[in-house]
């Protein structure tokens, strides 16, 4: 398996950088927070979330070859999410020394499976991954396995958009020990908790975070990667996430690479 890719992006400023999304909304930890309690991830999702810095994700359009990057609340198609994305953390100056000796843990969940008026099996866990650490160039790698690997986006027909859900935490020490136990190869990835797997395994608070929204090719609700929701980042009240009943698609492992190479450009052109 390919390894998962992050992008640690060490911008040296204080406090830490705002973003700007596609339609020129600034993105803030202030503004994430606020989209989250807006799309009602919390409480569905998290007791409460108060991130320390920004959680870059990049989707590589299979049709265009075009990176897109997901601001809280952004629609994105089922064709937009096919391939796993990239990664990208925003630290301000005190951040830079920590960050490089941490260890993370990401996760990707959707708490409206298999729809929004039924969530019998959520949450779904589309992903789930530790021992990710920075590198010498500032990218963050994997040194093991992901518990779970990527499962993208699956709605049901019918179905509205559901909210797929992304966080970043600091890997407690006996993660590796202790996470195997709850989650591997042979765990059903149906009626997962994240709050209650971080109590057992003790992640704490995760650090980062964002959402995106995909509903079914048929979904009215489901629009490009330029569009976003309304509301204090472009967030809407709450949507629905997509079902992830299905298997793994792998088919996006090939082009990691490509893919971190556009997020660093995009990235650093928004940081410039």
């Amino acid at each position: 398996m390919t390894p998962l890719i992050l992008l640690a992006l060490l911008a040296f400023v204080s406090p830490i950088r705002a973003q700007n999304n596609t339609n020129g909304t600034t993105v803030t930890p202030a503004s994430v927070e606020q989209a989250f309690t807006s799309a009602q991830i919390v409480p569905d999702v998290l007791p409460s979330f108060a991130p320390e810095t920004l959680l870059n994700v990049t989707f590589m359009d299979q049709a265009t070859g075009m990176p897109i990057s997901v601001t809280p609340g952004v629609n994105l198609s089922m064709e937009q999410t096919m391939l796993q994305p990239t990664f990208a953390v925003v630290a301000n100056t005190s951040q830079n020394a920590t960050s490089v000796n941490q260890t993370f843990v990401l996760a990707i969940v959707d708490p409206d499976a298999p729809t929004p008026q039924n969530t019998s099996i959520s949450q779904f866990r589309h992903m789930l991954a530790g021992d990710l650490r920075v590198n010498g160039s500032g990218i963050l790698i994997n040194s093991s396995a992901a518990l779970s690997d990527f499962v993208p986006p699956t709605p049901p027909a019918g179905s509205d958009p559901h909210r797929y859900v992304i966080l970043l935490f600091t890997q407690p020490p006996d993660f590796d020990t202790m996470a195997p136990a709850l989650v591997n190869a042979t765990t059903p990835r149906t009626n997962f908790n994240i709050s209650t797997f971080g109590q057992a395994v003790g992640l704490g608070s995760p650090v980062a975070g964002t959402f995106f929204l995909t509903g079914p090719s048929n979904s009215s609700n489901t629009t490009t990667g330029n569009d976003t929701a309304p509301g204090p980042l472009s967030t809407p009240a709450p949507a629905p996430s997509p079902t992830g009943t299905s298997s793994a698609s792998e088919a996006g492992n090939h082009v990691l690479n490509t893919m971190a190479f556009c997020v660093l450009i995009s990235t650093m052109g928004v940081l410039l």
